[in-house]
């Protein structure tokens, strides 16, 4: 499996800092730069408040690191990605399997 581990995801965070206002503002945090494998799954076209949107899913498996539970965003190739799921699917810590979604209007 490293040998398809070709290419070069961003893994980040959500911060809530203080805004000035008082409330709450997001951020995102880069956790690590890592080496991946990705692999389109399935798209689909879904209406959400009248708007329709492209929702394409994808598998992204990565080595496993303690550090990468924490991520809530996917950077790879300029576009973001949502994390869905994040899974160790042989419960050895070997490998990170996360389930990802591109939601494009």
């Amino acid at each position: 499996m490293a040998g398809n581990m070709h290419q070069k995801i961003i893994c980040r965070r959500q911060v809530l800092a203080p805004a000035t206002t008082g409330q709450q503002q997001e951020s995102w945090q880069e956790i690590a730069t890592v080496w991946a494998a990705v692999t389109a799954l399935s798209g689909d076209i879904k209406l959400t408040a009248g708007q329709k949107y492209i929702a394409t899913n994808y598998k992204i498996r990565t080595r496993y690191q303690d550090q990468l539970l924490a991520t809530r965003t996917i950077l790879w190739r300029g576009q973001v990605y949502r994390v869905v799921s994040l899974l160790n699917p042989d419960n050895r810590k070997r490998i990170l399997e996360m389930q990802v979604v591109e939601d494009r209007p």
